[in-house]
């Protein structure tokens, strides 16, 4: 007997097909319950920092339900929305939050206020890249300083290069690729005498990963009232790196401004899935709790073969290989497995994004196959 359905059945079944195809079935594997497969047949991404289960179940009917709202202009709404949840999980206002396309975008948009205001910038000579590079973009000055001799951000030098023409510091904490973290007081310090001189920009994007008990995010010197941007980003323990969803905490004014320089809407696919996200606890611990394990996977077995490693208190670890990266990249491919890019001048130092904790053991058997 043929089935009657109406146009509304009809579009929300193609919907949900739609859905199934681009997100993945939502009556499929719970990350939370079974044990997840490996498929043998390609290569491990171990070089881009991914979360390698999101975005979770509840992230996913989110965004199913988001399609709903695809053809309304109803992005701004649901950012509105976003920056009340980020401002209660933080405690500041919404006013003190700028929303960006990933945390990317937030430093851009630092990048680009400090060019506009014709400032020179201060870097570690071994961070995240993207503030520095648009930073060179908008003809801005960028002194960039040499890393400690155990290539931790060297504070007291970074302090002695601010000058008065000086507008933007930038700082990543955990830093990336290296994985550490700088001492608490050592940065809390730092942050409330440069910030008299100039903005600090602390880039928090691996903030969830963090295990050490001493550990504190500088958004406390933001409720304070200092001259300081903190970044996060959905992309990492969140899952929604494809998404693009990040936000800055930082003074109102400084909010405001970056906000100005917003060149377009939000997705409300991405936004309902982040606002999803930051509320499933469950999912955040989970994710967490993986890449520990993961990481123990590596240590353990680098531990075992007397392989130097920096402490990491992210979901990626910062290896010395003792062969150029160059010639370990593709070497580590022929056994399944990518690992990240050179970081000169640690030309022989691998960032290793943690994949699945039985992924990783793909990793070590490669490893012993090309350092022997």
């Amino acid at each position: 007997m043929k089935e009657n359905i109406t146009r509304r059945d009809w579009l929300n079944k193609s919907a949900a097909v739609l859905g199934g195809s681009i997100l993945g079935s939502m009556t499929g594997i719970n990350p939370l319950k079974a044990t997840p497969t490996i498929n043998t047949n390609e290569p491990v991404r171990m070089m881009y920092n991914e979360n390698p289960y999101g975005p979770s179940q509840v992230a996913r009917r989110a965004m199913r339900k988001a399609f709903a709202e695809a053809n309304l202009y109803s992005m701004r709404g649901a950012k509105g929305e976003f920056k009340v949840l980020m401002a209660k999980q933080n405690g500041v206002t919404p006013d003190h939050i700028a929303v960006g396309f990933g945390s990317g975008e937030i430093l851009k948009k630092a990048a680009l206020m400090n060019g506009i205001d014709k400032g020179e910038m201060v870097s570690p000579s071994l961070t995240f890249e993207t503030i520095n590079r648009y930073a060179k973009t908008m003809k801005s000055i960028v002194k960039r300083i040499p890393m400690d001799d155990n290539i931790g951000i060297n504070l007291d030098r970074m302090a002695s290069a601010v000058s008065q023409k000086t507008k933007l510091v930038y700082l990543c904490n955990p830093n990336n690729p290296t994985g550490s973290l700088m001492g608490i007081g050592d940065l809390e310090s730092f942050c409330k005498t440069i910030s008299k001189k100039a903005t600090v920009f602390v880039d928090e994007a691996y903030h969830e990963y963090v295990t050490d008990p001493n550990y504190r995010s500088m958004i406390g010197l933001v409720k304070e009232g200092k001259n300081i941007i903190v970044s996060r980003t959905a992309s990492k323990v969140h899952g929604l790196a494809g998404l693009r969803v990040g936000f800055a905490i930082t003074t109102p004014e400084i909010a405001k401004r970056m906000e100005s320089y917003l060149t377009d809407s939000l997705n409300i696919v991405g936004l309902r899935a982040a606002i999803a996200s930051y509320q499933d606890e469950r999912f955040q611990a989970y994710s967490i709790e993986q890449n520990n394990r993961a990481k123990r996977v590596v240590t353990d077995h680098l531990d075992r073969k007397g392989i130097q490693y920096l402490d990491s208190q992210t979901n990626f670890i910062f290896i010395k290989t003792g062969i150029e990266i160059s010639n370990f990249q593709p070497a580590m491919e022929k056994h399944g497995v990518i690992v990240g890019r050179p970081f000169p001048p640690y030309t022989d130092w691998c960032r290793l994004s943690m994949a699945k904790p039985e992924e990783m053991e793909r990793f070590n058997s490669g490893l012993d196959k090309v350092l022997g």
